[in-house]
């Protein structure tokens, strides 16, 4: 993020300095202010590839270590290594009222869309029809505000934004959301920062999504709606994530790993010894732009997972508009059970 006034900039340089470029939202959340604050400018970039993943634990510290050699926990305050505990599936019993709810689910066509995709090949597995379909992203949508400040620093972070990130995607903190996508910017307000996300969605190349929070209002008064996402798009980018296919998506796929919002949904019926991250989103209330998103009523329940099963990595991403996140639960651990060989199969 560029600033004016005089900062201490102290630079910790990169061991790898390879870097991959890039191909080519809520409803606005109303009368919130937030007062942009002083960064501070101790920073660290980060790019190559992943560190090696230590297997042994559910709070596994190690995993937290860049592949430049810098521990996220360690260079966090102590709240940012509060949070950053990686995650396991709940475990919760997938019995037989579980997988017919599961057939029964799959066969929705106007309220439940899903992707199933293999994270280290980019290949789709297996997807709804409407998996193009617009529907609202709710806090999902915090992962490209996450990716698009990454990526415009060149993979640096202060410690402050740091504990701003983790906060986003670990916790689903609206009040960083905000914060984080103004540094977007280049004038420290959010119409800026809306902007610059949606240029990274584009640049990226995810199809007819809107991946900022909010309203952009052009210079002749035209609005465009923000967080309008379809499970394809969601898919195709947390597969980008895993690969490094930006310039700090390592940071940002660490982080996921240690998403605490999950247990009620995709975490739910996920077996303990599957590791699970990613973002889930939340939403209910009037729909704010009929025109591009057909739904009357929002009831969003959404969940971009990302599994670690054996030592593969699988992508689920849902997005419903039934209002239940047992929903998603359910097809979560349906999907994971027919497509990628956790526990006995489900067939419909």
């Amino acid at each position: 993020m560029r600033s004016s006034g005089h900062r201490t900039r102290t630079w910790i340089r990169r061991r790898s300095t390879t870097r991959t470029r890039p191909r080519a939202d809520i409803h606005g959340l109303a009368a919130i202010v937030i007062a942009c604050t002083t960064v501070s400018w101790s920073l660290l970039s980060v790019s190559g590839a992943g560190a090696a993943e230590n297997r042994d634990g559910a709070v596994d510290r190690a995993y937290f270590m860049l592949s430049n050699g810098i521990d996220l926990r360690a260079f966090g305050d102590a709240s940012t290594r509060r949070l950053l505990n990686r995650v396991r599936g709940v475990g919760k019993e997938f019995g037989a009222p579980q997988r017919a709810r599961y057939c029964r689910l799959k066969e929705i066509s106007d309220e439940v869309q899903w992707v199933v995709n293999d994270l280290e090949t980019g290949e789709t597995i297996s997807r709804s029809a409407n998996a193009e379909e617009l529907y609202f992203g709710a806090s999902v949508a915090k992962l490209f505000v996450a990716a698009a400040l990454l990526e415009k620093q060149s993979g640096r972070f202060s410690r402050a934004q740091l504990g701003q990130l983790v906060k986003m995607i670990v916790v689903s903190d609206n009040v960083a959301w905000l914060a984080l996508q103004r540094q977007v910017g280049e004038d420290g307000t959010l119409n800026s920062g809306r902007e610059a996300v949606q240029a990274f969605v584009e640049r990226m190349g995810y199809p007819a999504i809107q991946g900022f929070q909010g309203w952009i209002v052009k210079q002749d008064g035209t609005r465009v709606h923000g967080n309008e996402l379809n499970a394809l798009a969601l898919s195709q980018f947390l597969s980008d994530t895993y690969r490094r296919k930006y310039e700090g998506a390592e940071v940002l796929w660490k982080i996921m790993q240690a998403t605490r919002t999950g247990k009620g949904k995709i975490d739910k019926y996920t077996p303990r010894h599957v590791h699970v991250g990613g973002k889930t989103g939340t939403y209910s209330g009037p729909n704010a732009s009929p025109a591009t998103v057909r739904l009357t009523t929002i009831r969003a329940r959404n969940h971009a997972a990302v599994l670690m099963i054996g030592s593969h990595h699988y992508g689920i991403s849902i997005l419903t508009n039934t209002g239940s996140s047992e929903d998603v639960a359910v097809l979560g651990g349906g999907l994971m059970r027919e497509y990628l060989g956790v526990d006995e199969r489900v067939e419909c």
